[in-house]
């Protein structure tokens, strides 16, 4: 008997699924595997299928962390941002170097990027801080000081590696919650303003090639054969593809390999090179349908938590994809951050599943959610 109720509780909760969340990533994810086709087929088919394991995993992640009630996390923030803090910590014991930076473990079957795990894993106890201490909203400058230390310590261990990109992506969850959570206006302007003030000190800090990328993004053509060759060669593919693009398989700046790491970072410039502005229009629409439906999700939430959690991960798909896509077409500098589910990757896509199962989790488990 019991076993059956359990089961009929199981399939109500699957029920309760938003499909039309699904739908839009596996559209997205549909044409991520194109277009990795398409950027590697010639020299290796392996990313391609790589990617199809990914994704297959990502659903199982997806699926669990759905079932699980989100409010377990809470439960154990403090536990969950040790794990957070420890695992950082181990990336530069362990951690092998790749691309200038020490960002991932090599556990023999896969390479695991603890960055990438370390935005949801802040963002799930950075929430429970707020909802639990500062009900009300930040007030004073011992709110800012006390919820600024929660974040310095993972910040600085992935600016160290360094992973400016994620780093980065921690500030603007902070700004986020924060924002959303209540915050005496006159402080975020005041953190605002000595944040920008300390930009040049902090560049001074900053690698030699990040200081580079910064220099070229606002003139590419200092070095167009070196540290600009890449973003001058991804826009050439993303504006001559023109309206429709050149087709699938046939992007010549793909083809013949001026765009590095094509089926990664440029994976964008690659889609606007074969299925031209309109297939890029119809990317962006995607997102922004998937954002919107997370936030959609969060609004009819009564649970501070649930809610700042939803709009937590709607941060990170934006912050994400406006950073990636401006990159591609230069009007942001190369940051290394991937377009979520379009961009090759195995821990991109299981930490992008993670997250929508985590939105998933808190429409199951609040009754307002429809």
């Amino acid at each position: 008997m019991k076993n059956k109720q359990s089961v009929r509780l199981f399939l109500k909760k699957i029920k309760r699924l938003d499909l039309s969340l699904l739908i839009n990533v596996y559209i997205i994810l549909g044409l991520s595997l194109i277009f990795i086709y398409s950027a590697t087929y010639q020299e290796t088919r392996s990313f391609f299928v790589k990617e199809i394991i990914w994704i297959v995993l990502g659903s199982i992640v997806f699926f669990i962390f759905s079932i699980i009630d989100y409010r377990i996390f809470s439960k154990y923030s403090k536990i969950i941002y040790m794990g957070n803090i420890l695992m950082l910590v181990i990336v530069h014991l362990i951690g092998f170097k790749a691309k200038g930076s020490n960002r991932w473990i090599d556990l023999g079957f896969l390479k695991l990027q603890p960055s990438e795990f370390a935005k949801i894993l802040l963002l799930l106890t950075l929430a429970e801080v707020l909802v639990n201490e500062y009900k009300n909203g930040i007030r004073n400058w011992k709110g800012i000081l006390r919820t600024g230390v929660h974040i310095v310590i993972p910040f600085l261990l992935i600016l160290k590696q360094p992973d400016l990109g994620t780093a980065l992506v921690l500030i603007f969850i902070y700004y986020v919650l924060i924002y959303l959570n209540g915050v005496d206006i006159i402080l975020m302007v005041i953190i605002f303003l000595i944040n920008l003030l300390m930009t040049p000190v902090a560049f001074l800090f900053l690698k030699d090639y990040q200081k580079k990328r910064i220099l070229i993004f606002l003139d590419p053509t200092k070095d167009v054969l070196g540290d600009g060759w890449n973003v001058i060669q991804s826009m050439i593919a993303a504006g001559s593809g023109g309206l429709i693009g050149k087709g699938v398989l046939s992007g010549t700046q793909t083809r013949l390999n001026f765009i590095p790491e094509s089926h990664t970072d440029f994976i964008f410039s690659v889609l606007l090179e074969e299925i031209g502005l309109i297939g890029g229009i119809f990317l962006v629409i995607l997102y922004i349908w998937l954002i919107y439906t997370i936030i959609s999700i969060g609004q009819r939430v009564d649970d501070d938590y649930g809610k700042l959690l939803c709009y937590g991960i709607a941060a990170i798909f934006f912050f994400h994809s406006i950073v990636n896509m401006g990159m591609v077409i230069g009007v942001m500098p190369i940051t290394g951050l991937p377009l979520l589910f379009m961009s090759y990757g195995g821990s991109s896509c299981v930490f992008g599943f993670m997250m929508l199962g985590i939105v998933e989790s808190v429409r199951i488990y609040n009754d307002n959610t429809k």
